[in-house]
């Protein structure tokens, strides 16, 4: 039976592990299947093929939850005691600061959105899905990120006094010079001791003017309630990954990683204590949250490194080859493009034709190819 005290975050996670469930035992019935699999559910969620150790803690609490709300107490501490086992292994694996599978394969430093927002001309984006795809990679790259929930929540206001105080808001103030505000009065740390007693963390203004101009002529463009709407709704978070695998084309990033990669690159510019702890409130979470989830430490050999390079040297070659027997479009262009120049500035070695032919230069000022 659902336990009256579940939230709405247990209830997805039990729906989630339902369905599973029931791929394995179809009779199984969403009143009672977890009183019902007690003895196999244990197994069920460890042998799970593709379930991060992240996912398997939670699913392993959330079955003690509901059993311990139904009275099966043995079961229940049996389930909490795997739930800690896997806790402590999560934790341990954090401490590292390294990068799972999933990160390595799918993460990309700051640089690489910077490039990609750079090689494209806003004023060419004909479509809303386009121009949603180039704001939300901007919002990610020039601002702080914070959690995915608010890009899916915030509604537009333009004054103090709109502001419920229940709501996320994004505020746009054209008095004088363009500003522009996230205003976040409900995530998962806004009944928390420090944002709760401070409500002037709620209000986060945007730092880059660019972004704040193109918050604003978004806007204008395409009046709207929310900051992401479809049909007048605001959309789904797999909706705004969406958007955010097409214009990177990085099929297994997420939100999670664009804030990894902003910490990562700000870090690097920025080491003092102060400066670090002023992020970690703009982003909503402790400093010591950003270390221990986000800050992932680069422990490639160079003999790793060099293994790298030759990888991205051949991919150079297949696009140029591709290239040269295929006539790209302006879009395979740009992105073949800016792959190049990503690759280019991680170490590989340049082709002369390669840089002739995508028109990439060296900066020496910034010691970087564009």
């Amino acid at each position: 039976m659902k336990p009256k005290a579940f939230s709405a975050n247990d209830e997805k996670k039990r729906n989630w592990l339902f369905g599973y469930v029931k791929t394995i035992y179809p009779d199984a019935d969403d009143f009672d299947f977890i009183e019902t699999y007690q003895r196999q559910l244990m197994s069920i969620i460890e042998k799970h093929p593709t379930w991060s150790d992240g996912s398997k803690e939670a699913l392993l609490f959330l079955v003690a939850k509901d059993l311990k709300e139904n009275g099966k107490l043995k079961y229940s501490k049996m389930y909490s005691e795997k739930g800690f086992e896997y806790m402590q292994k999560n934790r341990n694996k954090e401490g590292e600061n390294k990068q799972s599978d999933k990160e390595i394969l799918n993460y990309r430093d700051h640089d690489f959105f910077v490039n990609i927002l750079d090689n494209i001309n806003y004023d060419d984006i004909q479509t809303i899905n386009g121009h949603y795809q180039y704001l939300l990679l901007s919002l990610l790259t020039y601002q702080p990120p914070v959690r995915t929930d608010f890009y899916c929540t915030a509604q537009f206001i333009r004054t103090k006094e709109e502001n419920d105080r229940i709501h996320n808001f994004i505020r746009i103030d054209r008095r004088g010079k363009v500003k522009a505000y996230y205003i976040i009065n409900n995530d998962k740390v806004s009944k928390t001791r420090v944002y709760a007693m401070n409500k002037d963390l709620s209000k986060i203004q945007i730092e880059d003017q660019k972004l704040a101009d193109l918050i604003n002529d978004s806007y204008v463009k395409y009046p709207r309630k929310y900051l992401f709407e479809n049909k007048e709704k605001a959309i789904t978070q797999n909706t705004l990954l969406s958007l955010l695998k097409k214009i990177t084309q990085v099929d297994g990033i997420n939100i999670d990683m664009m804030r990894s990669s902003y910490i990562n690159w700000f870090y690097q510019h920025h080491k003092s204590l102060k400066e670090r702890d002023e992020l970690a409130l703009k982003m909503r979470h402790s400093y010591n949250t950003a270390v221990r989830n986000y800050f992932k430490l680069d422990d490639e050999t160079p003999e790793e490194k060099e293994k790298t390079v030759n990888i991205l040297q051949n991919e150079i070659y297949e696009i140029k080859t591709n290239c040269e027997n295929n006539e790209p479009t302006d879009k395979q262009y740009k992105k073949k493009r800016r792959d190049c120049v990503y690759t280019l500035n991680k170490g590989s070695v340049p082709r002369q034709s390669t840089l002739n032919k995508y028109n990439i230069i060296f900066n020496k000022d910034t010691n970087k190819y564009e």
